[in-house]
């Protein structure tokens, strides 16, 4: 049976984006697949069974070869800082952790305000974020043979080599500066929120 890759609307590509970036910190595997996703690899249902076969030869070949990071050298320290902001200022987790199916759709629009107002006020206090791509959406674009394939992803049927011409239907987000707080002490950095009690 061919699967087919089912294009996703904006808002659960917005909540889904958390959950992808804390785990692409905290999994060094997750982090290496998410990188060939990154490389344009194709899935293996896109490509024909002779090629898929010689893909899998060459890939388990190089995991021989190269030796997988250990998991301790992996810092967390940053994330566990996000998760905590995130709650604090938006109570994204309390929201993540909810089960919404009981909920209305008005109810969990409510919700979503609040959390949006949030998160966009600890992105803004923390992060200079802009477009990978200075082009309105909607417009055409060339990519010049050699592109960085981190900043720009092709999307439908990709065949030879460049300049590829295009749509830009997304322009893409880039870091261009962070403000994080220095934490002198990152004991219990793990502690997103501290439990409650009332006296």
């Amino acid at each position: 049976m061919t699967k087919k890759v089912t294009p996703i609307s904006f808002v659960p590509r917005f909540f889904g984006a958390f959950g992808h970036f804390f785990k692409y910190l905290s999994s060094s595997d997750y982090a290496g697949r998410s990188q060939l996703i990154n490389q344009n690899e194709k899935f293996a249902f896109e490509v024909p069974e002779k090629v898929v076969k010689e893909v899998v030869i060459e890939t388990v070949t190089e995991v021989r070869e190269i030796e997988a990071p250990r998991l301790e050298t992996v810092s967390v320290d940053g994330a566990y800082q996000l998760l905590q902001l995130m709650q604090q200022e938006a109570r994204l987790i309390d929201f993540i952790k909810e089960d919404i199916q009981a909920f209305s759709d008005a109810e969990v629009g409510a919700a979503s305000r609040i959390i949006h107002s949030g998160c966009a006020k600890v992105l803004s206090q923390n992060f200079e974020i802009d477009t990978v791509s200075k082009q309105e959406e909607s417009s055409r674009i060339s990519l010049a043979d050699g592109y960085n394939s981190k900043e720009y992803k092709l999307e439908g049927r990709v065949e030879g080599e460049g300049p590829f011409n295009g749509t830009l239907i997304h322009p893409g987000w880039k870091v261009v500066k962070h403000n994080l707080p220095k934490v002198s002490d990152t004991k219990d950095m793990n502690i997103l929120a501290p439990a409650e009690v009332e006296i």
